[in-house]
C-alpha cells in the first residue's frame, strides 16, 4: 500500500499478522501503527454507508490476464479455470471472468481506482513493462493515468490534484 518503504516487514495492529511493509499503511496521526490492506478494506466497508463494489472483468485468455496482473505486482488467486480474484496484499480488487469469445478491441469494461500517489503507481507499472499512459493533470482536478490489460479492460488510476493556497 502507499506510504510504506518496501523491503521491510510490519505486524498489522488489527489482525496481528506479519505483513510485507508494502502491504500495510501507517496511520497519519500514529505512524507507529501499521494496518494491512485486508483490514483497511474490511474497516472501510464498515465505515462507508453503502455497498462496496468489486468489478468483474471479462478476459479472453486467463493465462495472459494472470501474467498481466502478476507483473503489475498483484496476486491472482484462481477460483477455477474460468474465474480468478486479483488481490493487493489481502484486499480483493477485482475478479477475472473467462469469456473466450471476447474481442479486446470491442471491450468497454473499465474501472477507476483511487490511489494516494498515481505517479508512483504509474512509474512502478511502467518499470514492470505495462502499457501505461502518461500521468495527466485533468481539468476536473484529478491526477490520472490509465492502462489496458490484454483483454481490453481499461483501468484508470488517480487522485485529487493538490491545490495551492487560496
Amino acid at each position: 500500500m502507499d506510504g510504506v518503504p518496501s523491503g521491510t516487514t510490519a505486524t498489522c495492529a488489527c489482525c496481528g499478522e506479519p505483513q510485507k511493509a508494502s502491504d500495510v499503511v501507517r496511520l497519519g496521526c500514529r505512524p507507529d501503527i501499521a494496518v494491512c490492506g485486508g483490514c483497511v478494506y474490511d474497516l472501510a466497508g464498515r465505515l462507508v454507508a453503502g455497498p462496496t463494489i468489486t468489478p468483474i472483468f471479462p478476459v479472453n485468455d486467463m493465462a495472459a490476464a494472470r501474467e498481466f496482473w502478476t507483473r503489475a505486482g498483484l496476486q491472482v488467486d484462481e477460483y477455477g479455470p474460468e474465474y480468478a480474484f486479483v488481490r493487493y496484499g489481502t484486499a480483493e480488487l477485482l475478479h477475472l471472468d473467462l469469456r473466450r469469445d471476447l474481442e479486446p478491441e470491442r471491450n468497454a469494461a473499465a474501472c477507476y481506482v483511487r490511489v494516494s500517489d498515481p505517479r508512483e503507481w504509474q512509474r512502478r507499472w511502467k518499470d514492470r513493462g505495462l502499457p501505461v499512459s502518461d500521468v495527466v493533470v485533468q481539468p476536473w482536478g484529478m491526477v490520472e493515468f490509465s492502462v489496458k490489460d490484454p483483454s481490453g479492460n481499461l483501468i484508470r488510476m488517480g487522485a485529487a490534484a493538490e491545490r495551492g493556497p487560496k
